[in-house]
């Protein structure tokens, strides 16, 4: 199939120190990858007719492969959830649930073409962790023994296709655990207060994973869950470090409260969003400065930081939704090179229907789902709502993209940043 590309100007460099040996990368290709619309309109792209997903996230690795859940795929008179991967412009559907299954919004995916995803079916026991193996094409649930959740949270993959995931047990206790890609038993890193008393957290939010499995994520120390948290990684050892601490947890503490969830890179980079005791604005940072990465201003380029996690690279390439002067769009950012724009509301991008803008015709909904991802090269991969260019009347539904990064180095053989 023919491959959908447009080459497009970004503009809107922010302030940030240049570094000779670093830089954040062009981005002049968007590529649509797959396309979904309701059939009164049209039939879609690269997807069956009448597919549709909402308020997903799409991942994309190293070799710009992208893996995304699609709720609703046609199965005759009935409908089933759906994966979908490919690249390049080219995929489609390859796999689909029960008739009656419910798939997570989010995938997680190794660098070697298996993705990570969670089904919710009551029916014949289906429910649980699944894997795609794209060298067989084949996908199977995923034993976690002897954890056995009564419910599966945010499914994790890294690089090396190391499962972790979070746990909801009976009576409503949390645990993160994980389990090598190889096989063999699953092992719980961490255990809220309500499934263990001694444990010194209250709460366990949204996690991600590194290539060690350490498992990071924001937690809360006191009783009320949210006062008193910090962002921590744990292994599977039960050992864990600390990144940040709000002020509830440490008085000298610059930050009054973390968003929910964060970015884990495949090495040992994070990117977290905090409300600063300062001034009660809200930005985005790497820990061990902290480096400051971008920060809501009402007057500048980022005018707010959405609460969706960011995404983060080998590099510290750190990718993020938020809202600029013209509504809602994208930002690349590095604590070296400040934040750019990458793409946003109104801008144009080529299409299988032809030349697109991003937008809606309803100017206070949302023109993007999910997070945005990036992989260890700087490519983007972003959902977005489309309309005709220039008549945002007509609804041409929403795609898939992958924003191709142009640069001279590969970053991870660059400079490579302290942690």
């Amino acid at each position: 199939m023919k491959n959908l590309v447009l080459a497009a100007s970004i503009a809107g460099v922010a302030s940030g120190a240049a570094h000779a040996q670093l830089q954040v990368p062009a981005y002049d290709t968007f590529q649509l990858q797959a396309r979904t619309n309701l059939l009164v309109n049209d039939n879609g792209w690269n997807l069956p007719p009448g597919s549709s997903f909402n308020s997903i996230s799409a991942k994309i690795d190293d070799a710009r492969r992208v893996a995304f859940p699609v709720q609703v795929v046609p199965n005759g008179a009935s409908s089933s959830p759906g994966l979908w991967f490919g690249g390049d412009g080219v995929g489609g559907i390859v796999f689909t649930g029960p008739a009656d299954a419910l798939i997570g919004s989010s995938v997680a995916m190794s660098q070697d073409g298996r993705v990570a995803f969670t089904l919710i079916e009551t029916g014949n026991g289906t429910d649980g962790i699944w894997r795609y193996e794209h060298a067989g094409g084949t996908a199977a649930r995923v034993g976690t023994s002897p954890v056995f959740p009564s419910s599966y949270g945010t499914v994790m993959m890294n690089g090396a296709g190391d499962i972790g995931f979070q746990a909801t047990m009976g009576g409503g206790g949390r645990a993160f655990a994980s389990m090598p890609a190889a096989g063999g038993a699953a092992t719980i890193h961490v255990t809220d207060k309500t499934l263990d008393p001694s444990s010194a957290y209250t709460y366990l939010y949204t996690p991600g994973m590194h290539g060690d499995r350490r498992i990071v994520a924001k937690v809360a120390t006191s009783p009320d869950m949210t006062s008193a948290t910090e962002i921590r990684g744990f292994l599977p050892d039960g050992s864990s470090i600390v990144y940040a601490q709000n002020v509830g947890a440490d008085p000298g503490s610059m930050f009054k409260q973390f968003d929910n969830s964060i970015g884990v890179a495949s090495n040992l980079h994070i990117a977290y969003v905090a409300t600063r005791v300062s001034d009660n604005r809200r930005a985005l940072y790497r820990p061990a400065g902290p480096w400051l990465l971008a920060e809501e201003d009402p007057n500048g380029l980022v005018r707010s930081i959405a609460s969706f996690p960011p995404a983060i690279n080998y590099a510290g390439l750190t990718v993020f939704r938020g809202r600029d002067a013209n509504g809602e769009a994208i930002f690349i950012a590095h604590n070296l090179e400040g934040v750019r724009r990458l793409i946003g509301k109104g801008d144009r991008v080529q299409t299988d229907l032809g030349l697109a803008q991003i937008g809606q015709n309803n100017d206070v909904d949302s023109v993007f789902s999910g997070a945005p991802s990036i992989n260890d090269n700087g490519d983007i991969a972003f959902v977005a709502t489309l309309h005709p260019d220039g008549n945002n009347q007509v609804e041409w539904g929403t795609g898939v993209f992958v924003a191709r990064a142009t640069h001279d180095r590969i970053f991870r053989n660059g400079f490579q940043l302290p942690f």
